[in-house]
This record gives structure tokens, sequence and C-alpha cells, in this order.
């Protein structure tokens, strides 16, 4: 070996013991500072002082809470956040809960009260905010709209190097929502330090967005740019109903244009039909068999490729209940040395408090117990990964 190649080696083995000696820096601070799950306070806006909320967060078992600073009934009203968060927040604190993250109004550096509300943070010790989604133009090239978006997530991230915050976009499931792929967006953010500007990865969500395990898929690839993750769950269901083994019917249709019948069996009204080799179309009235046009109460604008609502739906259920597979997702963000923020995201029925509401139609009781569940649905899911 010549003075060049041992130098070579030698190289290599330091800097691959330095990237072990990381590793294990990483998986040991991990194992000392295990994830600390907290709860949306949205879901608690029926309770409106910190101490309330405080104490109703320690009771279900929670170690942590995310703020809302939203326009009432949020918790803190934006436009006062330079006054109003850092008690709120302190308060949470001197009760044991950890206050890392809030969820804010802010969709670019441009939205109303966005440098009010990060100097507040900043000044109260937050770190990582909720940031709000973006949405496709019907109609207009997909990569133009996202290389529209550089300047504007560019003008964020220096905001948030600023202050020190780290926006995590919300990505929801559906076609008009910038994200809901991972991978368009990601290609905006890779331009971007993940240091101040990442993906909240919501569970429910993305496993409604990406099935067949494609979610997961998509939280490997964003790997440095998950900033936090957020936990819901949901299942999708049909709007299709079986009536006496009759066809499939959805909602009754408003009268309209001709629609097409159902292939072998007669269109009800309001019922989605097609032909073979072509989309589904609005079903019609009492129409014939084999495709056969439906006449009566067809549909409007009953065209090939257009339905008069969904044929399916998506429904938010308790943690652990629907499509989101939080073992799998456990064991990838421990992978990846994900370090948090963690929170819930309570969007089932559930006296009002799924929605933010300042007032409950259920027992107190039988709301935070659901809370409750959740939390531990997520404790034995994430058991066996060693995140908790």
């Amino acid at each position: 070996m010549d003075r060049r190649e041992f130098l070579q080696a030698s190289l290599a083995g330091v800097l691959a013991a330095q990237l072990t000696d990381k590793t294990l820096f990483a998986q040991a601070q991990q194992a000392a500072n295990p994830l600390k799950v907290a709860i949306d306070s949205r879901h608690l806006q029926w309770l409106r002082t910190a101490e309330e909320v405080a104490d109703a967060v320690n009771e279900i078992g929670y170690a942590g809470v995310s703020a809302t600073v939203q326009p009432f009934p949020g918790h803190i009203d934006p436009a006062k956040a330079g006054t109003d968060l850092a008690p709120f927040v302190t308060t949470l604190r001197k009760r044991g809960l950890q206050v890392v993250a809030m969820s804010c109004p802010i969709v670019d550096a441009d939205s109303p009260n966005a440098e009010t509300i990060l100097a507040a943070a900043h000044s109260a010790g937050l770190t990582h905010y909720a940031w709000d989604s973006f949405h496709y133009e019907e109609g207009k090239p997909i990569q133009a709209q996202l290389d529209a978006l550089k300047p504007r997530v560019e003008k964020l991230a220096k905001l948030n190097e600023k202050y020190r915050m780290k926006a995590m976009y919300r990505a929801s499931a559906g076609s008009a929502n910038v994200g809901a792929a991972v991978w368009d967006f990601l290609s905006v953010l890779r331009n971007f330090s993940p240091e101040f500007v990442s993906f909240q990865f919501d569970s429910g969500q993305m496993a409604l967005a990406g099935g067949g395990g494609t979610w997961a898929l998509n939280l490997k690839a964003a790997g440095p740019y998950i900033g936090g993750v957020s936990l819901s769950d949901g299942v999708l269901e049909t709007t299709f109903v079986v009536k006496g083994g009759g066809p499939f019917t959805g909602p009754p249709a408003p009268a309209g244009g001709r629609g097409r019948g159902g292939r072998g069996a007669s269109g009800g009204a309001g019922g989605f039909g097609g032909v073979p080799g072509e989309d589904f179309a609005a079903g019609g009235g009492a129409g014939g068999r084999g495709g056969g046009r439906g006449g009566g109460a067809a549909a409007a604008g009953g065209v090939r490729g257009a339905v008069s609502a969904p044929p399916w739906r998506d429904r938010p259920v308790p943690l652990g209940t629907g499509m989101a597979n939080l073992s799998l997702m456990g064991g990838i963000l421990k992978e990846m040395n994900f370090s948090g923020p963690v929170e819930v995201q309570a969007l089932y029925p559930n006296g009002g408090a799924e929605a933010g509401a300042d007032h409950l139609s259920l027992p107190r009781e039988l709301v935070t117990g659901a809370m409750k569940r959740d939390l531990l649905s997520v404790r034995a899911a994430w058991a066996s990964s060693g995140l908790l």
C-alpha cells in the first residue's frame, strides 16, 4: 500500500467511525429521551384557560400540548400572540407539560401576523409550527405550479431562520392538495434546509392518500424532511347502498340529462351505472339491463366519467381502528432516528371536540376517555419500536 492509499484508507476509517459515533449518539439520545406524545389543544377548546387545559391533559395522560394560535375559539388570538402566547405556554410547562409546537394560520411569510406569531413563538421557547397547506389550481400544469411555490417557500424559510423555527407542512389526502403525494412538495422542499421547512406527516391522511403501503415509501423518501408527526386514523367507505339485492345506488340524483344504466342490472334512482370498457357515469331512473340508457330522474350532466356524488368517502375513526398502520410507522420512524414532535389529532366524532368547538355535546368523561384511548393505542403500537 503506497502513502496515498494509506491516507485514503485512514480517512475513510475516521469518517466511518465518526458516522458510527453519530448514529450511536442519536440512538442513545433517543433512548434517554423517548418521544413525548402531545395532544393538539384544538380538541380542548371547550376549556378556555391554560390551567384548565393543563389539568385535563394531565388527567388524560398526554405528556405535552400543541398550542392553537387561531382565531376564536382557538386558545391564542393570532393578533395577540405577542402578549398572550408566552403566558399560556408558561402555565402549561409549570404543570409539567412539554410545549414545543403550535398550529397557526401561516401559509407563507405574507400571511397576516406571520412575523408577530413567529417572534412570539421564539420568545416562548417554541421550535416548531404546523404550516397551512397549498392547493392546486384546476387546469394548470402541476410542475409549473410547484415551481411557482419555490419563491414563497424560500421567503418563509428565511423568516423561520430568523426566529429559529421549523415549519411542518400539513399535507392532506385529495387531488387538489399540494403534498398529498409527498413527492410533489418534497421536490420543492429539497431546495431549502430541513432545519426550517419540513413535513408534518399525518398517519391517517397519508394512509388515505397512499394506499397499499405507498405511504410507507413516502415516509422513507421524505427522510430528513419529516419535521413532525401528526397521528390520526380513518377509513374509506362506500356511499353505495345495496337494496334488496338490486343495483348499487348512491344518493338520489337531480333531474337532468340522460345517464347510462348499470351493466346487467336496472338502474335505480340516482344509481351509478357504467358501460363495459368505459368510465362510470351517473345512472338514471328505471334503466334497462345490459348498459341501456337510463330515463326519468337521471343525474344532471350524466356524461361519461362524471358522477353525481363520489362513490367513496373517508371517515375519521379513533386511532388503531382504521387504515393507519401505527406499528409499521413506528418502526420506520425508529430507523430514521426521528425525535419528534408528535401530536394526536382526535378527528372522529367526539362531542364537538373533534372540530375545535368551545362547548361539548357529550359528557366530559366520554370525550376525555376517547382521547385517552387514542394515547393507549399509540403506546401499544409503538411499544415494540422503543419510541416511547
